[in-house]
């Protein structure tokens, strides 16, 4: 007899198999119908524009969501990069967001953005040091690290910076580590090979996973370091968080073979979900929180796709809004486009696939550049019906601009449309 896993997933397989020879009418014609009445045009994408009437329904619908997530199809979209700029502005001056949280390193973002509120780092060696290659080094970024971040410095409101991915700098960790683990005295310190075995194994823990015995034994100095460190400080603490950070990445990268892809993403999104709750229940209770991150990762109702693979992953945002009180104050922004080219900086740039004809880019109005549309009020009326239709919704593998089938209104809350799609210039 199969299993319920297994007959599950033939139902799926056949049940989005019929719907793509032939989509029950009633139903699709209900989201098209949707999508082309309630669809808003936005003015345009410019960062510098202070004049946010066009983003009004944005914001309502995004109401009193205590966490905002902005996605984007790749990263190196241009366009997407200059209009969530303007978003992140008007969510800072208009909704009150006052904490950017980007997918880049947890431990140093978090430590050293310490440093620049106790005044022992500028903003602009903060900047400099943390604005990774994928959007630091994108043209399209330049006024939201350059100009706009730095200036709110002087605000009564400055814009608070911060990270949730556990793909960390353990160069720029493992010193301040070891500085933690002989300021709180942990045994592991006393230990006669801890500069001669055990602080060298950190130090090399990258090199050493292909090598199942030393990439264990990683593991078991890091476990036996958190485990002394919950001796000494609460399970919430930030060095508590950072050390099980550390463990997870260790265990990402082990021993790559078979299933390594999906182990890994799992992992990691586990654990920026996670790093994310931490930022939104422990570090910044009161404060609302903008996230910047993949379309992929901010991707909700995971395990809901024909696709067999991509239900055995778990995304950051489904790890994250899994308790129905943080869905609820949670406001999820997926982004899509039309047509173009695309391409991160130092990779090649690739034509973006045409849009499949019965598709949501092609239900949007012809004359709209940028436009939006609400998610949250179709899921009011048919949230219990199972509608799946075309969109370029980036949840499937690398093919972060193809058309891909799904019930995106549960995956996302609302999706910002970009007609003309380029890549990001390399800032000289």
């Amino acid at each position: 007899m199969p299993s319920n896993r297994f007959s599950r997933t033939v139902r799926m397989c056949m049940l989005y198999a019929g719907l793509c020879i032939g989509f029950p009418a009633i139903a699709q014609n209900q989201i098209e119908d949707y999508v082309k009445k309630s669809v808003v045009p936005i003015a345009n994408i410019s960062p510098d524009s202070d004049q946010f009437s066009d983003l009004t329904p944005i914001g309502n619908a995004i109401g009193n969501a205590k966490v905002v997530m902005l996605g984007e199809q790749d990263h190196g979209d241009a366009p997407t990069f200059l209009a969530k700029t303007r978003l992140i502005k008007y969510l800072h001056e208009v909704k009150g967001f006052n904490v950017l949280a980007f997918e880049e390193d947890f431990f140093t973002l978090n430590e050293e953005w310490s440093a620049v509120e106790n005044g022992s780092m500028p903003i602009k060696t903060f900047i400099s040091r943390n604005k990774g290659s994928m959007w630091g080094l994108c043209d399209a970024c330049a006024i939201l690290f350059n100009v706009y971040i730095p200036v709110t410095q002087a605000t009564k409101s400055p814009l608070k910076i911060s990270g949730f991915d556990d793909v960390m700098s353990t160069l720029i960790l493992l010193p301040k580590l070891d500085s933690v683990i002989h300021k709180l005295e942990l045994p592991i310190s006393k230990r006669d090979d801890y500069y001669k075995m055990i602080f060298p194994s950190l130090n090399n823990w990258y090199s050493y996973t292909k090598d199942s015995l030393n990439s264990k034994q990683v593991n078991n100095y890091l476990v036996d370091i958190k485990d002394q460190l919950l001796g000494k400080l609460k399970p919430d603490d930030f060095w508590v968080r950072v050390v099980e950070n550390f463990i997870q990445l260790n265990y990402q990268f082990y021993n790559p073979g078979k299933g390594y892809w999906r182990r890994n993403v799992n992992a990691r999104d586990t654990m920026m979900g996670a790093n994310l709750t931490w930022l939104n229940e422990v570090k910044y209770p009161t404060e609302k929180i903008i996230v910047w991150a993949h379309n992929y990762h901010v991707s909700k109702y995971a395990g809901h796709y024909p696709d067999t693979f991509l239900n055995e992953q778990r995304t950051m945002s489904t790890i994250f809004t899994k308790d129905s009180s943080v869905l609820k104050e949670t406001y999820v922004l997926g982004f899509t486009s039309y047509q173009g080219t695309a391409g991160r900086i130092g990779r090649k740039i690739y034509k973006i696939s045409k849009p499949k004809t019965n598709s949501l880019e092609n239900w949007i109005n012809r004359s709209y550049n940028y436009a939006y549309v609400d998610f949250k009020r179709f899921q009011a009326v048919h949230g219990n019906e199972t509608i799946p239709f075309y969109m370029a919704g980036s949840t499937k593998g690398n093919q972060y601009h193809d058309s891909q089938l799904a019930e995106w209104t549960k995956i996302y809350d609302g999706v910002f449309f970009i007609r003309d799609m380029y890549p990001c210039k390399k800032i000289q």
